[in-house]
Formats: C-alpha cells, structure tokens, sequence
C-alpha cells in the first residue's frame, strides 16, 4: 500500500494566502496535488490541514487535523502518520510525504519516484527526487521508517531523517524544475502561473 502524507496546514503568511488554496489555473495547489498523486498510483492520501480553520475541499483524501501547526512541520508529519490504518513496516508498504507549495509535480513524476523505490536496491530506504543536483518533493520512504519520523521532537525538520544516513537514500535524476521549486511568495505563484500558461 502507498500511502501520501500531504502537508497543507501552512498559512502562508508571505504568500498572503492558504497555500493549499493557491489558484493555478483554475485548480487549487491542493487540487492539483492530489491528482498528480492519484495519478502516480498512491493509495490513500492523508491532507493535514490547520485544525483551527475549516478542511479544505479534498475529495478522496483522509482529512486529519493538526491542532497546532504552529508547532512546526514535523508536527504535521506525526499526525499524517497516527491516524489509523498504521503501515505495515514488514510488508510491502510505503510513505510518501509531499508539501502543497509544490502544486506542478506530475502524476508521471510520482509514478516514476514510486516505481524506483519498489526496484531499489538492498539497503535503500529512500528515493527522492534530484533535479540539478537538489533534492526535492515528493520523497518516498520504506513504512518502516515510519518510526524515526514519530520519534521526531518539534524542533527537528524531517529532513533529518533523509540526512541521517547518506547509504540507505537513492537520488532519482528528474528533469521536472517544480519537484525542487515550492511556492511561497507572491512573486513564486505568479512564476507558476505563468510556467502553466507557457509564458
């Protein structure tokens, strides 16, 4: 089972707007983020949102609150992963954790990140996308490293876990910019749109 932690519970105070409302071409990031998932072949995808506003519109996906994103990140990650069903860390389950402010991933970028990580090789646990030699969104993980991200205090950016060991992390090379460009500002969405309308 692959399942998708989708991180949307940032305000985006610099934007001046929900980032998981970002129009982009008549679709909200978080529209976008969930088909370019679903059409990569993940099977449950798990939003969380700010629990102290309304849940997004998000037809298809589990909606889990997080009651305190000001907590940071990582707060949202262990609540994507303490709702039920739990992964199976002995099987064939895996993790994907992506961020809303990277709306232009394709269904095709998530296929190919998904496919690397069921042909990896022994003692991968991680495959995650390299476009010009940085490291971007989504990135895969084996369900049982589930652990190490829960075990995460507040203060510490899931980053860490990629970081903690350089053996057990494939880079895949893509070619797609969006996978390492999120979107924070005002002048970051209208480059969007325009990347969209092919300008």
């Amino acid at each position: 089972m692959d399942v998708a932690i989708l991180l949307a519970a940032g305000r985006g105070r610099r934007l001046g707007q929900p980032k998981a409302l970002m129009d982009l071409g008549g679709r909200t990031a978080l529209q976008r983020c969930l088909q370019a998932l679903s059409a990569g072949g993940v099977d449950e995808v798990r939003v969380v949102y700010d629990g102290r506003s309304d849940p997004p519109p998000a037809p298809g996906a589990r909606l889990v609150p997080n009651p305190d994103p000001e907590r940071g990140q990582t707060s949202s990650v262990r609540a994507g992963l303490a709702c039920a069903p739990p992964l199976d860390p002995d099987g064939n389950d895996r993790l994907l954790l992506h961020t809303v402010d990277h709306p232009l991933v394709s269904g095709d970028d998530v296929g190919r990140l998904i496919a690397a990580h069921a042909g990896r090789a022994p003692g991968i646990e991680i495959v995650a996308p390299s476009v010009d030699g940085r490291r971007g969104h989504p990135t895969v993980f084996s369900a049982r490293m589930a652990p190490e991200f829960l075990a995460l205090s507040d203060a510490e950016p899931a980053h860490r876990v990629i970081r903690r060991d350089a053996e057990r992390v494939a880079h895949l090379v893509m070619d797609n910019p969006w996978l390492v460009q999120d979107i924070d500002t005002p002048a970051d969405l209208a480059r969007a749109r325009a990347a969209l309308r092919g300008t």
